[in-house]
């Protein structure tokens, strides 16, 4: 199935364009020829160098789909700049034991965003309407705190979550979008696909605390997999 659809987020009068693009991955140790379509968020933007997309839009590989069966994290980090903004970020994957019911109702619990999201020291949804959230959240890295709000997305029908920084309230860091997509992946797994660009602003200490920032803002389908399968499993069971 051929499919995408396009998020825009306006940012000091720029468009910044986002493609949703299937991407298809057969896992031939399965035991049986499953099929999984993950989705990856694009940005499409025509100064994209082609070098760059491959980096998060070609097919996992071998060693990547190893890692997958393991229950590693698979990460592929990107960093790009675009007009005044200096971006990080990437996609990665991760398998979950947990059915992707589950999976998504955890990712629609935004109360509990706080325990799965790394680096979050507070969260609280502020605003409803339709498939759209407001939340709050508050992330802290020693020294430096760093508030904003999230518009998230939810497309129920296909579990395919997309978010924005909301820059009609206050914000700490610059820019941030990115997307959450969870599929089937063997019997009762997950596999959740996750992509995100931020621009964290200036300063000294954010400039000190890039790097790791850049590491840990990757790691979040491995921290939901850590919170989903730990004791808030009974949580989201029935579901």
């Amino acid at each position: 199935m051929r499919w995408h659809c396009v998020f825009e987020s306006g940012l000091i009068n720029t468009v910044y364009r986002f493609r949703l693009c299937p991407m298809a991955f057969l896992e031939p140790r399965a035991g049986v020829r499953t099929l999984l379509a993950c989705a990856a968020m694009m940005l499409a933007l025509p100064s994209f160098a082609s070098a760059q997309v491959d980096v998060t839009s070609r097919p996992l590989d071998g060693a990547e789909r190893a890692r997958l069966s393991q229950g590693r994290l698979v990460v592929r980090s990107t960093t790009q700049s675009r007009g005044p903004l200096e971006l990080v970020g990437g996609v990665s994957y991760q398998v979950i034991d947990a059915s992707p019911a589950e999976v998504w109702a955890a990712l629609e619990d935004t109360s509990e965003w706080r325990r799965m999201l790394p680096q979050v020291a507070e969260s609280r949804q502020v605003a409803s309407r339709g498939s759209e959230r407001t939340v709050y959240l508050r992330q802290a890295q020693g020294p430096i705190s760093a508030s904003y709000y999230l518009r998230a997305t939810y497309a129920s029908s296909t579990r395919d979550l997309t978010f924005a920084l909301d820059t009609e309230r206050p914000h700490d860091i610059r820019a941030a979008w990115g997307f959450m997509t969870v599929r089937p992946y063997g019997e009762g797994q997950t596999i959740l696909c996750y992509g995100a660009m931020v621009d964290i602003g200036d300063g000294l200490l954010t400039s000190m605390v890039r790097g790791t920032m850049h590491e840990w803002l990757l790691r979040v389908p491995s921290t939901v997999k850590r919170y989903v399968e730990g004791r808030s499993r009974s949580r989201y069971a029935s579901r």
